[in-house]
């Protein structure tokens, strides 16, 4: 049976991985990509300050936060169980993660909506690139 390495856990860098994957985020999202993310969903800017009501900004940026540090403990305990000792087998981690889960997942979700594929690259996109920081972070501060 496995167990959780629970003392192998490096807390601080947990929290610092989702700290950064949020600020990746607010990046990818807002600076880089968030208006043609917008645009290929069929957002207008009513709706999205529609959303953005529906969801205060506390209520909105709390659950990321606590999602971030969720998906970072959880591959936190896939490198303790894999004795993984830098942060490039970290990064390498992230990625086997990113392409048997993430990207697994986000393409059949896709192939399932009516959403263009720019949606499922922006998104799996910054998934790559938070999944490989993560392992890289966790990997190199043990």
């Amino acid at each position: 049976m496995l167990t959780v390495p629970w003392g192998q856990i490096h807390w601080p860098a947990v929290a610092v991985a989702a700290v950064a994957t949020f600020f990746l985020g607010a990046v990818w999202y807002m600076a880089l990509f968030g208006k043609l993310w917008q645009r290929l969903h069929g957002f207008s800017d009513e709706k999205v300050k529609e959303m953005q009501k529906a969801r205060p900004p506390h209520i909105f940026f709390g659950v990321m936060i606590f999602s971030y540090a969720l998906m970072s403990l959880g591959v936190a305990v896939v490198l303790a169980w894999c004795g993984v000792a830098t942060g490039l087998q970290g990064a390498g981690v992230g990625l086997v993660l990113w392409l048997g889960i993430a990207a697994a997942i986000g393409l059949t979700a896709w192939i399932a909506s009516d959403k263009p594929f720019g949606v499922y690259a922006i998104d799996l996109s910054y998934q790559l690139v938070f999944l490989i920081m993560t392992g890289f972070i966790l990997g190199a501060w043990r």
